[in-house]
This record gives C-alpha cells, structure tokens and sequence, in this order.
C-alpha cells in the first residue's frame, strides 16, 4: 500500500524542487499522474501558494496538462473539487501514464463515446473558497444547498480537451483568468438553468468548462453542451441519491450507502460507475464531489440508465464522508 509522506516531509520536497524549477515555463503534457504521495498541490510555483491546503491521494489518477520544462520537476494536474482545479505537484511525488492521441469525436461515433459527468455538492465546496461569488450569496433556500450542482460535462479520454480552442483562449482559461473567454451563445431556458445548476457561472465557470471540455463535445456547440448537461444533473437530482444527500446533511454517509441509493434509481451495477471525492478541513472529511462514469449517445438523447450500464466501472474513491450544510462549520 502506498504510504503517506509526512506533512513536513512533503512540503520540504515540493519546495525544494520549485527552487530549482523555472517557474514561468509551461509546456502542455497528456496522460495521467498517479499521485504515489500525499504532496502539496501548488496554485503557484512562483509564490508556492496551496488555496485550501490541497494535497494529492496516494493511489489516485489525475489528468495531465502541463509540465515546467522540457525535463520537468513539476507537472499540472487537474484535481476534482480544488479552486483552481488545476494545480502544480512535484514530478516525483507520482508516475505517470502517457496517453495516445485522442481522435476528435463525431457525430458518427458518439454511440461508443466515453464521458465523466462531474457533480458537486457545493456547500463543501465553499468550505474552501468561501470568497468565490457563489459561495458569498449561498444560502439555506437555495437550490445548492440541498441539491447536486453542475461541474463538469467532460468527454473521455482525459486528454480530449481544447478542441480548436486558440492559445489565447487556453492560456486564459488554465491561468484562470475565466471571465476573460469570451460569452457563450445560449438560450434563455439554457441560461436559467445554468443560473440555478451550476452556481459557478457566477465566476465564469460555465465559460471555462466549454472552452476545456464542451469544444470536444460531439454537437459541437454550447447550447446542446449544456442542455444535454443539465438534463442528466436533473436525472441525479430526481433520484434517491439525492433524497439521501438532503436529509443526511450534517452527518456522514458511506460510500457503499451511496452506492446503493443510486442503484435503486438506475439499475444494478449503476453503482459501480460511481466515484466519490472527498476533502479533508482537518476536522471532518467532507463529500465534494460526484463522478459518474458515462459511455453512449448522449446527443441523441440516451437515457442516463442505459449510459451507465454501457460504462465501465470504477473504484468507489473516498470511502465516506459528511454531507455538508451551507456555511462555515
């Protein structure tokens, strides 16, 4: 079993390497790092800034997007439920698996395309960036606070990613800087529903998930993107899954609970395509984050049951963790 570096240990590691390390330089990288240490994940090499204390899990996979230098000391990874996701680990606090070439997918194929649908559970989420806009305006009555919230849409494999996307555009939104892409084309109805599922269009993260992973979608366009992304969230929302996160609020619920509610909804072995990721404030372990293994026509409409079931399963993730009530606990 992979073991734990001390905090201390690890840390002295990082900055160590960032030393050494320019810290301006970028270069993309596909594939995937598995994290073989418990190692500080760096907003920043520069100011060796870590919002929200974020630290890699031994024995996780995190998509790849960039490396410091040609021979790097750090990589970029992506890590679900972190502000800012992307983040800047040591090189040899895990290895890494390269990944072949991604086809762009067509319509032609998307009956055997792949995705990750990325649901949040958003109160935990704010635990950690209380400052972000949607975190501020949270409260009891909203939506947010009782329901499953929209991350992510994000066709497989990880590294399909900025389709045709301009270097301006992608040295926006991995910088960040997610109110400078430019606005999405969506209609009223599409625009409503984003306002309530995905509290973080109020930072632009509607914008930066498009730009990341809606340009690699099948239809091509960010009203289809987001529809179709909002009808498998109401799928979720609808579900006994759901039920179980509204009345466990403030306490904690297991994995194999949770795995259990969602098959009742979708069928045996839907469960088996759920992934749990949770946080650590120190004091409780928090549930942040749903992903949901999907593979079929989802353009065409397939019905969220028959896109699990066609999935391949996966780890459960974090074993459990507490269902958190909207503001600081």
């Amino acid at each position: 079993m992979l073991k734990r570096l001390p905090r201390r240990a690890a840390a002295a590691l990082c900055l160590l390497a960032s030393a050494i390390a320019p810290a301006a330089a970028e270069l993309p990288a596909e594939g995937t790092f598995r994290a073989s240490a418990a190692c500080p994940a760096l907003q920043s090499l520069r100011k060796e800034t870590n919002p929200g204390a974020v630290e890699t899990v031994p024995g996780t996979d995190y998509a790849l997007v960039a490396q410091n230098r040609k021979k790097p000391t750090h990589y970029r990874i992506e890590i679900p439920g972190a502000e800012p996701p992307e983040r800047w680990v040591d090189a040899r606090c895990g290895t890494l698996a390269k990944a072949a070439p991604a086809a762009k997918p067509s319509p032609a194929s998307t009956r055997g395309a792949s995705y990750v649908l990325a649901i949040s559970w958003q109160p935990a989420f704010c635990e950690a960036s209380p400052r972000k806009r949607e975190c501020r305006s949270q409260e009891p009555g909203r939506f947010d606070a009782s329901h499953f919230t929209l991350h992510g849409l994000w066709p497989q494999p990880g590294t399909n990613i900025y389709c045709g996307v301009s270097p301006a555009e992608r040295q926006a939104a991995t910088g960040g800087r997610w109110r400078d892409l430019p606005p999405l084309a969506l209609t009223p109805a599409t625009q409503r529903g984003l306002e309530q599922a995905m509290p973080g269009r109020q930072s632009f993260l509607d914008r930066y998930e498009w730009v990341k992973h809606g340009t690699c979608y099948p239809a091509r366009e960010a009203e289809a993107y987001y529809r179709d992304s909002l009808r498998l969230l109401a799928a979720v929302n609808a579900s006994p899954l759901r039920d179980l996160f509204a009345r466990s609020i403030g306490r904690e619920v297991s994995a194999r609970e949770i795995r259990q509610r969602f098959e009742e909804a979708f069928g045996p072995g839907a469960g088996e395509r759920l992934r749990i990721a949770c946080r650590d404030d120190g004091a409780r372990r928090l549930i942040v984050e749903i992903t949901l293994g999907l593979k079929g026509d989802i353009p065409g409409g397939a019905a969220l049951p028959d896109l699990l079931r066609a999935a391949a399963p996966t780890d459960p993730g974090c074993p459990g963790g507490v269902v958190d009530a909207v503001g600081p606990q």
